[in-house]
């Protein structure tokens, strides 16, 4: 009886709306690179709306590491933000999903890249999650590959959280849709928040379902309360190594970095 005012209030208290569909698409920054190279780098991140005081420090030292960089509740705003984005080396396509009134920010997917991205889709989910009435969204990004190569496709996803697992069906459901549109090789990583073994099923079935492999990460250091919720899976590619970036501190969860050959 009392989930009617305490979603008012919260919405009052931190948030002003979600962002308009129209408008939620952002494209920040420049590529400093014409062509991926034959070995590349991926890292994945839930930066946590970046609610530590060196997020931007603690972003720049991954980004160093990688070619693409793909972060779950990222935010935009202020003139630092905009000066990374344009020195950073990277194409940052954000995919905002609300603003936070009290920190006069929207957050969001953010998807960066060294080399030119092609085109973008974004996907809101069905369900909006309880509290903030918001959708959790997927983004995906293209990218041509040298050697007449077929394009590249990265989906970066924030999947829904406290609602029921048919709710979380329903976005695996959108994100099979992406995966079926591309034959070519293609990376699908993200926060799944997979914290059931239902959950998780579903999502490595639907993965394996469409020839996607997890890049196995050895370490336990990126469990986040014990539930592995963080993933990173990919085909059309040879994974040279994975692991955890333990040294990132910030957040709630762990950098996940994958290295890749191109086939």
């Amino acid at each position: 009886m009392f989930r009617p005012l305490i979603r008012a209030l919260t919405k009052s208290a931190f948030i002003v709306r979600p962002v308009a569909e129209e408008s939620a698409v952002r494209h920040l920054g420049r590529p400093s690179r014409g062509e991926l190279p034959d070995r590349f780098c991926l890292i994945s991140w839930n930066i946590s709306k970046a609610r530590h005081s060196n997020w931007l420090q603690n972003i720049a030292a991954v980004a160093g590491h990688a070619d693409f960089v793909l972060l779950q509740e990222a935010v935009l705003h202020g003139d630092r933000a905009h000066q990374f984005h344009e020195s950073s080396g990277f194409e940052w396509v954000m995919a905002q999903s609300f603003m936070q009134r009290d920190r006069h920010v929207t957050t969001g997917l953010k998807t960066g890249s060294r080399v030119p991205c092609v085109d973008r889709v974004m996907v809101r989910s069905l369900t909006l999650e309880p509290l903030y009435d918001s959708p959790k969204t997927l983004l995906a990004t293209r990218y041509a590959l040298p050697g007449g190569r077929k394009d590249l496709v990265i989906v970066n996803i924030h999947a829904v959280n406290f609602v029921s697992t048919r709710s979380f069906a329903h976005q695996i459901a959108q994100l099979t849709d992406l995966m079926r549109a591309h034959d070519g090789p293609m990376i699908v990583a993200g926060d799944f928040n997979t914290w059931n073994p239902r959950r998780t099923r579903m999502l490595f079935a639907t993965a394996q379902q469409h020839g996607l492999v997890r890049a196995p990460v050895r370490t336990k250091n990126w469990r986040h309360m014990n539930l592995v919720l963080d993933h990173i899976f990919f085909r059309g590619f040879e994974l040279e190594r994975a692991s955890a970036m333990v040294e990132i501190k910030g957040s709630d969860h762990v950098p996940l970095k994958a290295e890749f050959k191109l086939g």
